[in-house]
């Protein structure tokens, strides 16, 4: 892999010094761009994650967590009260649409639920609810089609929450399927 790596960027090299003097510009437009698409998702971040924090530290998450205790054991089983917490904070994570603020919580959550080397139904769970995306708030795409100067960054709301519900529906069937106790 690394020959492969080395040589792709020897011949991008190559076709540069070639290419005249409007590659290098796009190139410096092209960083300069993704510095500023980082920084907006960072904002993002951050502010999801210092609300999450204040959250867990008021005592709102330990609510959330009781409020979803029948979901979460309806979907992951039997859990120990720490991974309700994480399970919880994972998934209001998820649904505000904080997606990589989520993983703190999603790695906490099966440390609490996995023992052993067998994947368990709610690590299975847990990791298809995540690869599912489940968002009613897709915020990270609403920052990005904001910071690229969509003039309506929100309009994809509708499809974004009917295509999170039934992706979210069809694998927890499916995991439930193949998990059966």
């Amino acid at each position: 892999m690394n020959v492969i790596w080395t040589a792709t960027t020897v011949a991008a090299l190559i076709a540069l010094c070639f290419s005249g003097g409007d590659a290098l510009s796009v190139c410096i437009e092209g960083c300069t761009s993704a510095v500023t698409v980082c920084f907006g998702l960072c904002a993002v971040y951050c502010l999801w994650l210092g609300v999450f924090r204040v959250a867990e530290q008021c005592g709102v998450i330990d609510a959330l967590s009781r409020l979803l205790r029948p979901v979460i054991k309806a979907l992951f089983g039997c859990v120990s009260p720490q991974a309700e917490k994480s399970i919880a904070l994972n998934l209001a994570s998820n649904v505000v649409g904080a997606g990589n603020a989520a993983t703190p919580s999603a790695v906490q959550a099966l440390a609490h639920t996995e023992k052993g080397e067998k994947l368990s139904r709610a690590g299975a769970m847990l990791f298809v609810l995540n690869a599912c995306g489940v968002q009613m708030v897709p915020s990270t795409v609403i920052g990005l089609r904001a910071s690229a100067g969509s003039a309506g960054a929100a309009d994809i709301l509708p499809v974004t929450v009917i295509c999170t519900l039934v992706c979210a529906a069809v694998g927890g069937a499916l995991t439930s399927l193949f998990f059966r106790e």
